[in-house]
């Protein structure tokens, strides 16, 4: 038996792009953990040519519900999700495919762990129990629907008053790894995020953010109060967690 568990990292939109930018990000991450043999349990999926090129609110996460879940619980299909140990759903929100996978696996009595990057995340930064957090996003509808979402589900009383909210760069998903945004983008953090919010973790809300991750550490590295916290690797390490009660 394999020391690494199976995984799948589902990206519920369209956009090839976006999952190859997560799929280059977490590549990085396990060639500097010197664990570069995991890469070969990981696989990657995107959503079909229906599904919505990017996640803008309730409407397209609904659409990418519909049109993700069929192919996910096709029993003859490449990426049925019992075919894997975990699965993570690589949406920064509290998106319906999560609950519906895990009910899925409920139902049928199976062992899978589907987790997404928002529980995942909120829970990572609630175990700081001095640390302030705060979330960076794509564009401003997103701001009340994750503020909702992270203040009615996922605070404890410890981490309620760490919780700072969510901050928009007003930029679209497919926008957010345009290098010719990142300044913009960074000032955004300069200003809100750490000027007005003070945040110490900063959680890069959305997977768009994976290409640029490494740049925005490099950009703030002299600022030692502020550390930013990458949804993805974190959804990962928690996956390799709770996979291996099960393995």
């Amino acid at each position: 038996m394999s020391v690494y568990p199976k995984l799948l990292v589902v990206n519920p939109n369209s956009s090839t792009e976006m999952t190859a930018d997560i799929e280059v990000n977490i590549s990085r991450y396990f060639k500097l953990k010197k664990q570069p043999e995991f890469l070969n349990y990981i696989s990657f999926y995107t959503g079909s040519s229906e599904a919505p090129k990017q996640i803008s609110g309730n409407e397209t996460s609904l659409l990418s519900l519909n049109t993700c879940l069929p192919e996910l619980t096709d029993p003859n299909g490449k990426y049925y999700y019992n075919n894997f140990d975990g699965v993570l759903i690589a949406c920064f929100s509290d998106h319906p495919l999560v609950n519906a996978l895990a009910m899925e696996a409920k139902e049928a009595n199976n062992d899978t762990v589907i987790v997404g990057l928002l529980n995942t995340s909120i829970s990572y930064c609630s175990l700081f129990q001095t640390k302030t957090f705060s979330v960076l996003t794509s564009n401003n509808e997103w701001k009340t629907i994750l503020d909702e979402s992270i203040e009615g589900k996922y605070l404890t009383n410890a981490s309620k008053p760490l919780w700072k909210g969510t901050v928009p760069t007003n930029l679209d998903v497919l926008d957010l790894h345009d290098q010719n945004n990142y300044k913009a983008i960074a000032d955004i953090i300069r200003s809100k995020n750490l000027g007005e919010l003070k945040s110490n973790l900063i959680i890069l809300g959305c997977a768009g953010f994976s290409s640029i991750h490494t740049k925005l550490q490099q950009t703030f590295k002299d600022d030692l109060t502020v550390e930013f916290i990458e949804p993805v690797t974190i959804g990962i390490e928690t996956l390799v967690y709770l996979c291996n009660g099960f393995l």
